[in-house]
């Protein structure tokens, strides 16, 4: 295993680029499935190797450790969360909470047609990856928090839920929204989790 690699039996993930094959298994071999993963499936194969050059977002591969099969991939940036937002003396105040976005998260289809008895992926990669990275860059900076702009779709909603993700209130969502969602984000709706 090289080093930098994390591993979870039976999945392994590095950043992108570490390994020469990369750039041509995330063009053959990646797809999603659902029409709602387009976005995703043009990040990987289109914009994750240039973010990734200059320094605006770290990708990582997840890979099977038994085949090297590309499992799913995510994507990491700093970034911060504001909220308590309120007009003094004729300007906007609010506090901050510095976070990690949690900016694309996918499951490689070609994996799950390949293993359809293979269940709980996501979970997986979220829990011993995702998590682990970002635990470990809060022991060196201020991390409170981990947020998301999830796909609006009950089904994937509930699914980051499960995870640990929480809703704001409505107000307050319409709030953050106005003032932090970025523009490909447009119809996402932001959930976030506090790091223990």
């Amino acid at each position: 295993m090289a080093k930098g690699v994390i591993q979870s039996y039976p999945f392994y993930c590095d950043h992108l680029g570490s390994l020469k094959r990369d750039e041509d298994d995330i063009i053959n071999h990646f797809y999603i499935k659902e029409s709602a993963g387009v976005g995703l499936e043009r990040y990987i194969k289109y914009y994750a190797f240039p973010d990734e050059d200059a320094s605006i977002m770290r990708t990582y591969l997840v890979r099977a450790c038994e085949t090297d099969e590309l499992v799913g991939y995510f994507s990491l940036k700093s970034g911060l969360i504001s909220g308590n937002e309120q007009e003094r003396d004729g300007h906007i105040e609010f506090d901050t909470l510095p976070g990690v976005e949690l900016a694309n998260f996918a499951i490689n289809s070609a994996y799950i047609d390949a293993h359809p008895d293979y269940k709980g992926i996501g979970a997986i990669i979220f829990s011993d990856f995702v998590i682990p990275i970002i635990e470990k860059s809060s022991r060196e900076i201020g991390i409170r928090v981990v947020y998301i702009f999830a796909l609006p779709f009950e089904r994937l909603i509930s699914r980051y839920e499960a995870y640990g993700f929480k809703r704001l209130d409505a107000k307050s969502e319409d709030s953050l929204h106005a003032r932090l969602k970025p523009v490909y984000d447009e119809s996402c709706i932001f959930m976030y989790q506090h790091l223990l």
